[in-house]
């Protein structure tokens, strides 16, 4: 069925003057008018997308060049791109099929600017579209920090799209010219313009603890190796720590764990240096063997994992591997580059959610409706490092208003309501709608899922093989509170490794596509 409008409870932020929604205009008796793309059926925007907006009234006067990078009828935005030759994009990157060109990433783009720009309000402006492709590696903090000079002076951007995948240097030199960033790295002080779209590692500490603390405090490790599953959990953390943001942010877990009753026996932080990799193994599987650990939240990175569980095979130890949350280890594709003796003893949780069947991927199914066509980038995990960009700036701008500023923009994002919970799609808030602290990351809810190392099929990039991640409950998501009841894993019924059909209630309307 179809999704009904979205409520517009009020938060604490105001809604910015001029963003009049449709439920606005009906419960107020406005008099509104709406832009042809508004269903008045539904009171949404006519596109068939599961995950789209309410209708926003059109205005006479959008208040014209309302802040840099904005004229009466253009909003400049930058997206940025990786480098072509980018050795790290092929070890990370294309590893999760993120293998497009960068003349398709271009494309891919800009088709969905412009199903956007065709069927959203943007109060009679144009997004001009410009991208910037990085001058170094994804992990070249110099170089990240001049492209976002050039991006903010020399193109002269009121917003940008992405960026480096790891640290924050390049959202940090855009925060402090005052550039709206939309699905750019987090950092630590984002207000008011720095839109991220997984969570804070706070709200990553919320899930852990919550999953933690109900599905297996005080039970047995029996999912662990044969001698470790008798006995009671034992808990240890690893995790990559490249700051001391990381080091507290490590303390914070073990603080929060312990007030509800749960100890921390060892806690591992390593840096990202691959020509340490097995001297690093060796001394935290050491480490936390001496520790009596049986079950090893995991928040390590995905490219010196493989050391780690290579290193604890060989010392004979075999733990549960529980997945905290960190990105690209809960995927298919680097999952099978880790010792398999171990990952099959590995679940946990994860804010991806599993892989879509192409032909019914509601971004492939947006795109190929406007442009008739699928995206020259195609695959589930490689589309949710695009899209959502578009969609989030898309909506922002819609809830801006016409008097488009940064700030308007971040109170546009902090009165949206939180978006549909799904199965194919990560749920996303901002502002103070699920969390009691202003929130700039979107990602709220997360799935529980385990390895199964006999499971066959393609990963993210397309690769057959055997060994995939299946996802417990149909991949139903939850909120932080929301973990109650007893372990699902390793059962394979209700488990899916990839989501072949829509559900009912994220089916859309068939509207007339613009394409023929």
């Amino acid at each position: 069925g179809e999704a009904a409008a979205p409520s517009t409870t009020a938060a604490k932020v105001a809604r910015p003057d001029g963003a009049v929604t449709w439920t606005m205009a009906q419960e107020q008796n406005l008099d509104a008018t709406f832009p042809p793309t508004c269903d008045t059926e539904t009171g949404l925007v006519a596109i068939p997308f599961f995950f789209r907006s309410e209708c926003f009234a059109d205005v006479d006067d959008n208040g014209g060049a309302t802040a840099p990078g904005v004229t009466a009828d253009t909003i400049k935005v930058v997206a940025w791109i990786p480098a072509e030759d980018d050795p790290v994009r092929a070890l990370l990157l294309q590893r999760i099929g993120f293998d497009g060109t960068n003349a398709e990433l271009r494309e891919t783009y800009t088709g969905f600017v412009e199903a956007f720009q065709a069927n959203y309000q943007t109060y009679g402006r144009t997004v001009e579209l410009e991208f910037l492709e990085a001058t170094g590696t994804i992990l070249d903090p110099t170089a990240a920090r001049a492209d976002a000079v050039r991006a903010a002076e020399d193109m002269g951007a009121f917003a940008v799209l992405g960026g480096p995948v790891i640290g924050g240097a390049w959202t940090e030199e855009l925060h402090a010219r005052g550039v709206v960033c939309v699905g750019c790295p987090g950092i630590g002080e984002p207000e008011p313009t720095v839109f991220s779209l997984p969570p804070k590692s706070s709200h990553i500490r919320a899930h852990v603890t919550a999953y933690v603390t109900n599905r297996l405090a005080g039970g047995k490790a029996e999912h662990a190796g044969e001698a470790l599953q008798g006995e009671d959990r034992v808990f240890g953390r690893l995790a990559l720590g490249m700051s001391e943001s990381d080091e507290r942010s490590a303390e914070l877990q073990r603080e929060e764990l312990a007030a509800e009753g749960v100890e921390l026996v060892e806690s591992v932080l390593y840096p990202l240096d691959p020509g340490r990799a097995a001297e690093l193994a060796t001394a935290a599987v050491t480490k936390m063997q001496a520790a009596g650990v049986t079950t090893v939240l995991t928040q390590a990175d995905p490219i010196l994992l493989p050391a780690f569980t290579n290193e604890a095979t060989k010392q004979g130890w075999f733990p549960e591997w529980v997945l905290a949350a960190a990105p690209f280890t809960d995927t298919t594709a680097f999952g099978r580059t880790f010792d398999q003796e171990q990952w099959a003893h590995a679940f946990g949780i994860s804010y991806f959610p599993p892989q879509v069947a192409p032909e019914v991927n509601p971004p492939n199914q947006l795109y190929e409706w406007f442009n008739g066509e699928p995206p020259p980038v195609e695959g589930s995990l490689p589309l949710l490092l695009i899209y959502p960009q578009v969609t989030l700036f898309f909506t922002g701008l819609e809830y801006a208003g016409p008097e488009l500023t940064v700030e308007t923009f971040r109170d546009g994002l902090f009165t949206m309501p939180p978006t549909a919970r799904a199965v194919t799609q990560p749920s996303v808030s901002f502002g103070d709608q699920r969390w009691p602290e202003p929130d700039y990351t979107g990602i709220d809810d997360m799935v529980e899922l385990w390895w199964d190392p006999e499971a066959e099929g393609p990963d993210e990039g397309g690769i057959e093989g055997k060994g995939r991640y299946r996802y417990v409950d149909g991949a139903r998501r939850h909120l932080a509170d929301e973990w109650e009841g007893e372990l699902q894993v390793f059962d394979e019924e209700g488990a899916v490794t990839t989501v072949e059909d829509i559900p009912a209630d994220e089916q859309v309307p068939d509207y007339p596509s613009p394409a023929g």
